[in-house]
């Protein structure tokens, strides 16, 4: 998987203003970020979610295709105070490479006032408009912030912010840019200046507008901003280039064993604006952690375009001096296209650089193998898998932990199919004061082994900065996988009416052998039927990762047994029940409503809720909110509450999935009328013991 891939996560609370307020913080629960789909995703991909550099929450993709795009994550308000943020995500797929995405700015300013004066652009034009010679001639622009006293204060923090916009007011992708001054008292009376580098500047090809304004915290006090003070952007006769790419920094970070003698590389794709003669200059900035500038890791080079460098691009080395001197910060990387090629600049590229941890972690252990080296059947039964323990000097809390397994047969370069699991977690205090993690990996990934090995390691982002690896633990493996079937029914689901526009539906939960080809029957004497086929017998082929699932409607209510048998080893078989009930009575103008419950707690299997109103009915909308504390999530929203229209045909349904085992109190209403309401509980359990012959 290639990092220039993967688009930056969206920040919608930003999209009408460039902040995130008080009352969007309020009625979203937090700060919202969306990952959509992205062009590569496989079954397998394992996406972890990055708040300011801390590790917020992680999501496996079985099927991208029938995945709930965008995977939302909600910060809570607590991690975000006023001021600029980062969000981002990587992607490991299931040959463990490693992506990672550009950054998402984020600003948060609960109560931004507008009251202090606005910035100014100094190196405008007398008519407002900044233009490309001006940018060459700044090496960017400026943005003057003006002195204004009371918020003036020694030691008070500013932020400041730049953004772009389209001729649709659009934010123009990669022009937001935030900056941090703190208050010296020089500039107590002219105040202060910050200035914006080309890149974020030159991203349109014509016109534009842009804008800034900044906020100042004083320490222990709510935030105050400024007014937007906005400015025409004439890039006339320019180009604006893609971000160079870091193969080194395809995870998002550069660490000691990337760097090599001679350096890093960094590489300007071929473009068609490119001319064969003209000159393109490579810059290289290095910053530290608070985001200073470091002088001594500066650098850039010219290099003159060749034929097959306008076509396949080039590469430049950025020399090991210009690198060490970062120890635990970032660097950005971009590029100047100049005559005969049409000018401009590139976007940014941003790693994270860490020249400091150069000592490989101690390997993890795995307490199955510490006897005789082996893990075996008896071993992964007893656990459900098999334990690895992680030690390193000076463990904290805040750590962030990504464990690493595979299996193989000879070489741990041909890795075997389905065994392949990665999981990150930030270090709590207990690990923290014990110096030791410990992960669990599931049985699913050691049968498919059989008699073989596996490979363990770690990775650290360290909670005080950098990121360091651990070696390799390898341990044999000798297991027999035998076939066995397991299958888990919701219940509950009112009767299917066919005159009301829903489908209650019960869904059945199947797990076995990854790629088993199942087969199901529900009784000749029901009324029930598997949904979509119309049947009462099919097949089900189970995924890459044993499990599988489907629903089943009824035109009646009573109980229901659903079979289930391999269709290759039917001794390999399972049963389980389900029950379809009446509708329950609503309150005013909710007429009916009703619910299934029990669902497998494993993030994909289904409880839902259904509602009818009366054909007469008014009502235009229905809510269902999750009552916290809980991880389930309504699937249409991502989050704890969903709308549904029943406009139309006075009926409506929300799906829910839950990834811990726990009971889910629900609300049930139509918000245009007040007492149109009803109250339930949704379960989400584990598999009980296994059900085969």
């Amino acid at each position: 998987m290639n990092y220039t891939v993967l688009p930056g996560p969206d920040l919608p609370q930003m999209s009408n203003d460039g902040y995130i307020n008080s009352t969007e913080l309020l009625n979203d629960g937090g700060v919202i970020v969306e990952v959509d789909a992205y062009p590569t995703a496989k079954p397998g991909d394992y996406i972890n979610l990055y708040w300011d550099g801390r590790f917020s929450a992680s999501q496996y993709i079985d099927d991208p295709d029938r995945f709930s795009w965008p995977w939302t994550v909600i910060i809570a308000a607590g991690e975000a105070p006023d001021g600029p943020h980062q969000a981002y995500y990587t992607v490991t797929d299931v040959a463990q490479n490693p992506s990672a995405s550009p950054i998402s700015p984020a600003v948060v300013d609960r109560n931004h006032t507008e009251g202090l004066p606005p910035p100014r652009f100094p190196d405008a034009n007398v008519n407002n408009v900044i233009t490309y010679n001006s940018v060459i001639a700044n090496s960017g622009t400026h943005i003057h912030v003006p002195f204004t006293s009371g918020i003036f204060a020694i030691g008070n923090t500013a932020y400041v912010y730049w953004r772009e916009l389209d001729s649709y007011g659009n934010t123009v992708p990669g022009s937001e840019v935030n900056f941090t001054h703190v208050i010296e008292s020089k500039d107590m009376s002219n105040g202060f200046e910050v200035l914006v580098p080309a890149p974020y500047i030159t991203l349109i090809q014509t016109f534009a507008t842009a804008q800034a304004w900044y906020s100042i915290v004083p320490p222990d006090d709510e935030a105050q901003s400024s007014q937007n003070a906005t400015v025409t952007v004439d890039m006339t006769g320019t180009a604006s280039y893609p971000a160079p790419y870091i193969p080194a920094g395809n995870d998002g970070w550069i660490d000691c064993s990337e760097i090599m003698a001679d350096g890093i590389e960094v590489t300007v794709p071929g473009n068609s604006q490119f001319v064969a003669g003209g000159l393109v200059t490579v810059f290289w900035q290095g910053f530290d952690a608070s985001g200073a500038s470091l002088p001594d890791a500066g650098f850039q080079l010219s290099h003159t375009l060749s034929a097959n460098d306008v076509l396949q691009g080039f590469s430049v080395t950025v020399p090991t001096e210009f690198i060490l001197p970062i120890g635990i910060g970032y660097a950005d990387a971009w590029y100047q296209a100049s005559a005969p090629s049409v000018p401009g600049f590139s976007a940014v590229k941003t790693v994270e650089v860490d020249s400091e941890h150069c000592t490989l972690l101690p390997a993890p252990v795995f307490p199955d193998a510490l006897d005789d080296g082996v893990i075996d059947s008896a071993e992964v039964e007893a656990d459900s898998g098999t334990t690895m323990t992680i030690s390193y000097p000076d463990m904290r809390a805040g750590d962030i932990v990504t464990a690493f397994w595979f299996g193989y047969n000879s070489s741990p370069a041909s890795p075997l199919p389905d065994t392949s699991w990665t999981q990150t977690r930030t270090l709590t205090s207990q690990e923290a004061q014990a110096q030791q993690a410990l992960f669990h990996i599931a049985a699913a990934f050691i049968t498919p082994i059989g008699n073989g090995y596996a490979q363990g390691r770690y990775q650290v982002m360290f909670e005080n900065g950098g990121i360091a690896s651990s070696a390799s633990q390898t341990a044999a493996v000798n297991v027999h996988e035998a076939q066995q079937l397991q299958m888990s029914c919701s219940t509950g689901a009112p009767w299917f009416d066919p005159t009301v526009y829903v489908r209650p539906m019960n869904q059945v939960t199947l797990s076995g052998p990854p790629g088993a080809d199942v087969i199901l029957s529900l009784p000749d004497s029901s009324d029930a039927f598997f949904y979509p086929d119309g049947t009462n017998v099919t097949t089900l082929r189970l995924d890459e990762t044993g499990r599988g699932a489907i629903q089943v409607y009824c035109f009646s209510t009573g109980g229901i047994t659903v079979y289930a048998w391999m269709l290759t080893n039917p001794a390999v078989n399972a049963t389980a029940n389900m029950a379809f009930t009446e509708w329950l009575n609503g309150n005013g103008e909710l007429k009916q409503y009703g619910f299934s419950t029990g669902a497998i707690a494993d993030g994909k299997s289904l409880c839902s809720v259904y509602l009818k109103t009366d054909p007469s009915s008014q009502a235009q909308q229905a809510r269902l909110v999750l009552q916290d504390p809980t991880s389930a999530r309504i699937i249409t929203s991502g989050t704890q509450q969903a709308w549904v229209d029943i406009s139309l045909y006075h009926a409506g349904s929300f799906d829910v999935i839950d990834s811990a085992p726990e009971v889910v109190n629900f609300t049930l209403s139509l918000p245009d009328y007040s007492s149109a309401y009803a109250v339930g509980s949704l379960t989400f359990s584990l598999f009980s013991a296994l059900q085969h012959l």
